[in-house]
């Protein structure tokens, strides 16, 4: 009751804010929403089977504060459903975002809780968050956001860039304990549409659970086509066998004709995620590698609203410890996105 009644007040300080700022031209307020109309037509666990209805995925209220040309800051709150199917609960509201940025020429410094840059980059090139998670945060190899202290920018000429990350690893969740996460993106655009970038992060966790991963993205962008191939490598430790968890994603999403785009994402997971059940809205069996589908057309109707009739689906391989392929999960929906 504590945490809705605080978040509750957020909500009404980030209404309040613009009234008070936005004459002085320093404030902008926005938000954004994802909502899905869906069906699960088939799904290795029966019980999900034939269950449908309408979700928000996502309800983004922002605010962003500019006090001169060195400092700014955010505040971002998210409301989501839960997209835990056994649960029936109230859509839950917390902080999203909340920094304080020093800029100078083409080098920032935030302080706070930020987007973590093992999805900056992939996220931007996707484009498609309405849609669905860049793979990492989907699979659940890291956090879209976390708490700390993170340096990012470019040379002059803006085609090397960097960004890097002394967090708490514990996303947007707070933490009390001497474990931190140390990640770092360094990223290439040598002229033309082109980006190339590595990623890397180790993870000091509590009793000895210690995380590393690593990507290699390369992509392609213009105005009416975007496209990516991704690699990304996770190891955990364990006791007794280390786990390890790897992947290929790409994508391409392009225009076709005015304000129709189509878009496409094929996921490779060549390991079974110990995690694939507590994936939200669309949980995988966590016993079988497997190959991820999403197919979707994007009716632009306006220049900030989009309706995307689409499909998610999941096909597995035999479990590593034998028996038969569960079976495919197959989820379409019809999904709303708008933002202003």
């Amino acid at each position: 009751m504590l945490r809705k009644r605080i978040a509750g007040m957020l909500g009404l300080a980030l209404l309040a804010m613009p009234v008070a700022t936005l004459a002085e031209g320093e404030g902008k307020f926005g938000a954004e929403v994802f909502a899905d109309m869906y069906y699960i037509a088939a799904n290795h666990d029966s019980t999900l089977e034939d269950l449908n209805g309408l979700w928000f995925r996502r309800i983004n209220l922002t605010y962003d504060y500019k006090f001169d040309d060195a400092l700014s800051a955010r505040v971002r709150l998210e409301t989501a459903s839960p997209g835990d199917f056994p649960v029936r609960v109230a859509m839950i509201t917390f902080v999203k975002d909340a920094y304080l940025k020093y800029t100078r020429n083409t080098h920032n410094i935030l302080v706070g809780l930020s987007q973590a840059p093992l999805v900056t980059t992939a996220e931007g090139l996707w484009g498609y968050r309405s849609l669905e998670k860049v793979p990492a945060e989907l699979q659940r190899l890291g956090s879209s956001r976390d708490m700390g202290l993170a340096f990012n920018g470019t040379n002059a000429s803006k085609v090397f860039g960097y960004n890097v990350m002394l967090g708490n690893g514990a996303g947007v969740e707070s933490e009390t304990n001497a474990k931190k996460k140390v990640a770092g993106a360094f990223t290439v655009r040598p002229g033309g549409n082109f980006v190339f970038e590595v990623y890397g992060d180790y993870e000091d966790r509590e009793n000895d659970a210690d995380r590393t991963t690593a990507s290699a993205l390369a992509g392609w962008q213009s105005d009416k086509f975007r496209a990516g191939l991704q690699y990304i490598w996770q190891n955990r430790n364990t006791i007794g066998e280390d786990t390890e968890i790897a992947m290929f994603s790409g994508f391409a999403t392009g225009e076709v004709s005015e304000n129709v785009w189509l878009v496409g994402r094929v996921d490779r997971n060549i390991d079974p995620n110990p995690e694939g059940n507590r994936i939200l809205f669309l949980p995988f069996d966590r016993t079988a590698a497997n190959i991820f589908v999403l197919a979707a057309v994007d009716f632009r109707v306006r220049d900030n609203i989009s309706i995307m009739p689409n499909v998610e689906a999941v096909v597995y391989d035999e479990p590593e410890a034998g028996g038969e392929a569960p079976d495919s999960d197959i989820m379409p929906r019809l999904t709303f996105a708008w933002k202003y």
